[in-house]
C-alpha cells in the first residue's frame, strides 16, 4: 500500500464570500443604473419645460410686437400677424374691436413699431402660461411723434403643439 493519504474529491461548491461579493456588485449595478435612468429622465423633463418655456416667451414677444406694429396704408397685413399667434377665441374678440381703432389709425395717418425689450412667464401648467411682454414702441402720427414703454399681459395656451394667445390686455402701470 501506499503512504499518501487519499486525496478528497475537488468540492464543486463556490464559497460563500464569492457569492457574497457577486451579490453586492449586482446591486452595486442595480443601482447605479436604476439612478442614472431617473437622472436621464429628469434631466429631459427640466429640458423639455424650459423648451416648453422659450416657445412661450418668443409667441409673446412676437404677439406683442405684431399687436403693436401697424401702418395705417396696411392695416389687413398687421391684423394677419396678430391672428397669426392668436387662439379662435382670441381672434373672434379681436375682430370685433378693431373697427373703431382702424377708423382712428387712418384718420391720424399713424404708424408704429414695436420692440420687445423683456418677457416674464410664470410656470407652465397643463399647456397653459401667463406672461408680461415688455415692448418699446414708436409712434408717428399727424397729432406727432412719441416713444412709449407698454406692457402686455397675455394668457397662452398650447393648441396643437403650439402656443397661442388666449387673451391679452395693457397691464396696468402705477
Amino acid at each position: 500500500m501506499s503512504d499518501e493519504a487519499p486525496v478528497p474529491p475537488a468540492s464543486s461548491r463556490t464559497p460563500t464570500a464569492v457569492w457574497i461579493v457577486t451579490a453586492i456588485l449586482a446591486a452595486v449595478v442595480v443601482f447605479t443604473t436604476t439612478l442614472a435612468v431617473i437622472e436621464w429622465r429628469r434631466a429631459n423633463d427640466v429640458d423639455h419645460a424650459a423648451s416648453l418655456r422659450r416657445q412661450a416667451a418668443s409667441t409673446a414677444a412676437q404677439f406683442g410686437t405684431a399687436l403693436y406694429t401697424y401702418d395705417y396704408k396696411d392695416l389687413a397685413a398687421a391684423k394677419a400677424r396678430v391672428l397669426k399667434f392668436a387662439s379662435a377665441a382670441y381672434a373672434k374678440g379681436y375682430d370685433a374691436n378693431s373697427g373703431a381703432e382702424k377708423d382712428t389709425i387712418a384718420k391720424l395717418q399713424a404708424r408704429q413699431a414695436a420692440r420687445p425689450s423683456g418677457v416674464f412667464l410664470t410656470d407652465v401648467v397643463k399647456d397653459r402660461v401667463a406672461a408680461v411682454v415688455i415692448l418699446n414702441t414708436a409712434l408717428q402720427s399727424t397729432a406727432g411723434n412719441r416713444t412709449s414703454v407698454q406692457y402686455l399681459d397675455v394668457a397662452l395656451v398650447r393648441e396643437s403643439g403650439a402656443w397661442k394667445v388666449a387673451t391679452a390686455r395693457p397691464a396696468v402701470t402705477s
